[in-house]
């Protein structure tokens, strides 16, 4: 019997151009929450439809990280930023359980689109997670509901519980997905 693995999907699947049109909560959150120069981290980037975006919202002199463990995922990312002349993309191959090259609280603006339905360790990542972001800063986080009882997805009281480890700012939920826009609280907040 094999364990299982996290999953990951094709990345022409994930760079579908009718996709703009079923993202509204993600492309808001971009508008009103990324700004020029912050530094975003895109946890679950794939081949980067959305880190994209966040580059040309940081502008050139913001930063983008852009982590997905799947290797394939990110030379596609790189290959679309190169073409693009997007130079400040930095894409990572690596669990989002396990992301050391990224400084703690160096983090402005989170955003993470259906990464933790297809990951094993969702703990680990949500403890990346605040572990890279600074006090205060905005995160958007969502979950695929397709995916929640297939031992990958997030069933409805671990995602509360996720929830519950920041401030929640925004939140809600669409046929396919449950979101939420969080802020870092301060290090006092007791974590689960």
């Amino acid at each position: 019997m094999s364990q299982q693995q996290d999953r990951h999907f094709r990345p022409g699947i994930m760079l579908f151009p009718l996709r703009k049109y079923m993202s509204g909560p993600q492309h808001d959150f971009i508008k009103t929450n990324v700004k020029r120069g912050m530094t975003a981290l895109d946890l679950g980037s794939g081949p980067g439809f959305f880190a994209t975006m966040l580059s040309e919202a940081v502008g050139i002199n913001g930063t983008v990280h852009a982590v997905d463990g799947d290797k394939a995922a990110v030379t596609r990312l790189q290959n679309r930023a190169g073409a693009l002349g997007l130079t400040n993309i930095t894409a990572h191959v690596s669990s989002a359980a396990n992301i050391p090259y990224i400084q703690s609280r160096s983090i402005d603006v989170l955003f993470s689109n259906g990464l933790l339905c297809c990951m094993l360790d969702h703990r680990g990542a949500v403890d990346e997670m605040m572990r890279v972001m600074k006090t205060g800063s905005r995160g958007f986080i969502s979950v695929a509901k397709l995916f929640r009882k297939d031992g990958l997805g997030v069933p409805k009281d671990e995602w509360e519980r996720i929830k519950r480890s920041f401030d929640v700012v925004d939140s809600g939920s669409s046929v396919v997905i449950d979101w939420v826009v969080v802020s870092k609280p301060g290090d006092d907040k007791n974590e689960l």
